[in-house]
């Protein structure tokens, strides 16, 4: 497997993959706005504090991860994934967003899942990630 950095051509793959995920999600009744994605995937593939990389396997797209690093409410550099999707090594993924977060000077960084997937959870908490507080939500 390879991990490289995503570029444009990639992004009907990852629009797909992110469409079938979505389908899993707490958001599935939701339409998903096609446009808003692409934005902000150019964005992270763009800025400097943007990360956009895909996973391949025999040259064939298995997944990728988009986020981005924000200064929070109190000046804090925190880094947050907004898409983390793959079918084999999602651990690369997630290690090298950790190391490039933490490369970038964050303190904080949130991997998310809004799949309620525990396999995923187990995986992100071997990697040194904990779950601290919750998620409160209401999907209207």
């Amino acid at each position: 497997m390879e991990l490289r950095d995503a570029t444009f051509d990639d992004f009907p793959v990852l629009l797909e993959i992110m469409r079938q995920v979505h389908e899993e999600s707490v958001f599935k009744g939701m339409p998903m706005n096609d446009a808003t994605i692409q934005r902000n995937f150019v964005v992270s593939m763009h800025y400097d504090d943007g990360y956009a990389k895909v996973l391949t396997r025999k040259g064939r797209i298995v997944g990728g991860l988009v986020g981005m690093i924000a200064d929070n409410q109190f000046g804090i550099r925190c880094a947050q994934d907004l898409f983390n999707h793959s079918l084999a090594g999602t651990d690369r993924l997630i290690k090298d967003f950790l190391r490039w977060a933490q490369d970038r000077g964050t303190k904080f960084v949130l991997i998310t899942d809004l799949t309620g997937n525990p396999r995923y959870v187990k995986l992100c908490r071997t990697l040194g990630l904990e779950a601290i507080g919750t998620n409160l939500m209401k999907v209207m």
